[in-house]
């Protein structure tokens, strides 16, 4: 069995150090900083194996050299990649990640032959699925989350998924079918605002409960995170430090938040283990680089004095 199983990405992140982001049509000066396995479905199993949950990796990659790193970065944090897809004759894609001096960033993703973003329906093994406590995936792929999803709830699965502002292309049905498979959903400001089609976090939050989810996450970035359920919502604040490459943040908050309630922590926990998780995260380059666990991510709120319950 396993705490939580992941469906979608795994890629190549190409992090590149620029003086600024470049505007349209402008050219600018960057050096390598170096390459990372990335993608977000994989980079939320990282984090979350980091902090003692069991997970599983059901991701798409190409035959080829990016797509065998990737895999084996996951399989070297402890995640099972047993049910992965690995597509011959398609390329795994990549990304070049823009990094300003604050840590902001521009990102381009590049698809080869072939498109290995998410594996299709077909190619994921329902009754390995069904061996998880919960269910990750990206909530922008309706095509892939709905049937999976379904199946998986029926099938006693939890779901969470990660909401992102590309929710815009998404149908209004196709939104409310995701959202009434959900158990739990992790939208960012903007995410919200597309998902529901207004500004406004606790209105948008609000909604969201009302259409199926029991738990919704929404992340603020540098302002920390707001959390709500029927029975309660309540403000956990970032914690301040210095930023090197944002990237994979999310991903990292995300991923501890959902490995800490499996354990049955009380979300208030999961929101503060979280947040401390995702500040060592963003003093690093990389997704992954700066992946900490239970006790170093405690060890810094103890620092900061904020107290556990």
């Amino acid at each position: 069995m396993f705490d939580i199983i992941g469906v979608g990405d795994a890629d190549i992140d190409f992090m590149i150090r620029v003086d600024r982001i470049p505007a349209q049509d402008e050219k600018a000066i960057g050096y390598l900083i170096g390459k990372y396995p990335g993608g977000m479905v994989s980079n939320f199993l990282s984090a979350a194996a980091a902090f003692g949950a069991k997970c599983g990796a059901v991701v798409c990659t190409g035959n080829d050299d990016f797509g065998r790193t990737s895999l084996a970065d996951l399989e070297m944090r402890g995640v099972d990649i047993s049910k992965s897809v690995i597509r011959d004759g398609y390329s795994t894609y990549f990304t070049f990640t823009n990094l300003d001096e604050s840590g902001e960033k521009s990102m381009t993703l590049c698809l080869g032959e072939g498109d290995t973003t998410v594996p299709s329906v077909e190619e994921v093994d329902m009754d390995y699925i069904a061996k998880g406590k919960f269910l990750h995936m990206i909530g922008t792929y309706p095509q892939m989350v709905i049937p999976i999803g379904k199946e998986a709830k029926r099938r006693g699965v939890k779901v969470s998924l990660d909401i992102e502002p590309e929710s815009q292309n998404m149908t209004q049905e196709e939104k409310d079918e995701t959202l009434a498979l959900s158990y739990i959903v992790f939208p960012n400001e903007a995410g919200l605002a597309c998902y529901v089609g207004y500004p406004g976090i606790e209105r948008g939050a609000r909604e969201m409960l009302s259409k199926g989810p029991e738990i919704v996450v929404v992340t603020k970035g540098e302002h920390g995170c707001e959390v709500f359920t029927d029975q309660t919502h309540f403000a956990v604040p970032a914690i301040k430090v210095p930023v090197k490459d944002s990237t994979g943040a999310g991903d990292t908050f995300n991923a501890t938040f959902l490995a800490c309630h499996s354990k049955g922590y009380p979300l208030e926990n999961c929101a503060k283990l979280a947040t401390a998780a995702a500040a060592m995260q963003i003093q690093h380059y990389g997704a992954r680089e700066g992946i900490v666990g239970e006790d170093v991510a405690a060890g810094l709120l103890a620092e900061r004095g904020i107290e556990l319950c």
